[in-house]
């Protein structure tokens, strides 16, 4: 339990507060301790949310929370460990969560009580079955501002939907250049600070990330299975999380057999099926399609993947439903399954610091029909799921303009 002398603080105010929320280190009134990262959640599954955050010091951790509205408070001790860089890293799960419900909660580090000033809170994840909720998808957002990024612009934007997202999704190349460790504070999380406190996210490894990632990118996040790639189940969907490595996949055949045995899986469930990964199939962008993307189009089409996210290529481009031959469904044949790159979250091609000019690849263009949107601007995709309804709204990061809407029925 936590000690006596952390249950005496007041209660903080409900509305949200960003006054403590500078580019800075953060001091508590109550202790020396720094929190040089504000706290981050994950693994936001079944019950239950982990948060996590990096302080200076510290030998003991905890979180205090409740639902919004009650009077009493719970308490969880976590675990405080040594990281990769100078900083502490400090992580506590919390569990027997209302499904669904608004949650404060107050972080401690050695009884001390950090961030006092800042409402933090979240939402606990919605009950298997649970068929309305959103998420927003982005890639490639790790690119620093002092490197032509634009991050700074993309954790504005996503700040003004926090009380609508119930969690995202990262589509790789978190970090630039190499997804070091020592990288993901000054270009990553410092932007995203009104963000990652209030909605969690899941994660996959882009070729960027791919520098050694078990000593780095795994050191970062805590996500299900091998962290490589692993699936959840948020209501009424299933997502899968791929790791593409450079295109090739990290250890492809292993991979693609757990993809067939995870989806056979959940066969015969009217589950939204959602698979998420760095690299593109057929595009009409700037690369290449890659192979062992293709070939997964059968798997796609045999177990009724109806979306399929992705980010590298620096722009946002939506396909028509393709079939596992990747050619483009035609009105009343199957469903198909729909394509979508959103690599639009930090650098555009042939913009600012990026010089290549960005012309589509003719080879990449001659499926007649491939394209059903696109935007070469900065955007991220919100995705809001409602019984057997999809909606996706690509947004803009720098004047939050809308430049796709689209709906996917099951």
């Amino acid at each position: 339990m936590l000690s006596k002398r952390m249950l005496v603080y007041p209660v903080l105010c409900a509305a949200l507060c960003w006054s403590c929320m500078s580019c800075g280190p953060e001091r508590s009134s109550m202790t020396d301790i720094q929190v040089l990262r504000m706290p981050y959640l994950q693994t936001a599954l079944a019950d239950s949310m982990t948060v996590l955050w990096r302080t200076d010091a510290g030998t003991e951790s905890g979180v205090r929370f409740r639902k919004k509205g009650a009077l009493a408070w719970s308490e969880a001790e976590g675990v405080v460990r040594a990281t990769n860089t100078s900083l502490i890293e400090n992580e506590v799960t919390l569990v027997k969560l209302e499904p669904g419900a608004r949650y404060e909660y107050e972080i401690f580090t050695d009884e001390g009580q950090l961030l006092p000033e800042t409402s933090l809170g979240f939402r606990a994840p919605v009950a298997a079955g649970y068929s309305v909720f959103s998420f927003f998808a982005v890639g490639d957002i790790g690119e620093a501002v002092e490197g032509g990024g634009t991050p700074d612009k993309l954790g504005e934007a996503l700040s003004s939907y926090v009380d609508s997202l119930n969690f995202g999704l990262l589509l790789g190349d978190i970090v630039y250049p190499e997804g070091k460790s020592e990288d993901y504070d000054n270009n990553l999380f410092r932007y995203f600070r009104e963000v990652f406190p209030y909605v969690p996210v899941f994660t996959i490894l882009g070729n960027h990330d791919w520098h050694e990632p078990e000593a780095n990118y795994i050191k970062e996040w805590k996500l299900p299975g091998n962290e490589h790639y692993y699936s959840f189940d948020y209501g009424n969907a299933h997502f899968i999380a791929l790791d593409s490595k450079n295109g090739d996949f990290y250890d492809y055949e292993r991979q693609v057999a757990w993809l067939e045995e995870d989806l056979s899986r959940v066969a015969g469930t009217e589950n939204w099926k959602i698979v998420f990964l760095h690299h593109n199939g057929r595009s009409c962008t700037y690369k290449d399609a890659y192979e062992n993307v293709v070939s997964l189009y059968p798997i796609f089409e045999k177990h009724g993947v109806h979306l399929v996210l992705n980010g590298h290529a620096h722009t946002y481009e939506r396909l028509n439903p393709m079939n596992g031959q990747g050619e483009v469904v035609r009105e009343g044949e199957q469903k198909g399954f729909t394509s979508i790159t959103v690599g639009s979250g930090g650098k555009l091609r042939g913009v600012g610091t990026d010089p290549k000019a960005f012309t589509p690849d003719p080879d990449n263009c001659r499926y007649p029909g491939l394209v059903a949107a696109y935007a070469h601007d900065w955007a991220f995709l919100k995705l809001d799921i409602s019984g057997e309804s999809l909606r996706g709204t690509a947004i803009t990061t720098h004047d939050l303009k809308v430049v796709d809407r689209f709906e996917i029925r099951k």
